[in-house]
């Protein structure tokens, strides 16, 4: 009974820390897009550059996002980082049907693969990571 009760509480630290680190890691996207859009502001984009930028900072977030989760727990990087990438995920579709209506965008399976694969990448690197400063 005591494993049972050892189990829900190690994926509950694991729910919570993947989702802990997806908020910080959206705030990072933000941080990013905010960055880009004032860099935007002075020259002139097509739409092509503005998706690659999009996609360019999601890919940041997310592997901050991971490497936050990884580092945080300090085993099962990968599994944290893929599962912080759902969260992210999670979290760009609900905005992007909020905001823009573009979540029957074609681009989001590969969106997908993006977020989880440099979510997954940064998880492996932050439990290899040293421990100290």
């Amino acid at each position: 009974m005591r494993n049972l009760k050892t189990l829900k509480n190690t994926r509950a630290s694991f729910m919570t820390t993947a989702a802990g680190s997806a908020f910080v890691s959206c705030a990072v996207v933000i941080g990013v897009i905010s960055l880009l859009g004032f860099i935007v502001a002075k020259i002139d984009a097509t739409d092509v550059i503005l998706s690659a930028m999009s996609t360019f900072a999601l890919c940041i977030g997310a592997f901050s996002g991971g490497y936050i989760s990884g580092r945080r727990r300090r085993r099962n990087g990968l599994v944290l980082g893929i599962l912080c990438g759902v969260f992210i995920f999670a979290v760009i579709i609900i905005a992007s049907h909020i905001f823009s209506k573009a979540a029957e965008s074609f681009s989001m399976p590969v969106k997908l693969i993006l977020t989880l694969v440099f979510a997954g990448i940064g998880g492996v690197i932050g439990v290899n990571s040293k421990i100290g400063r």
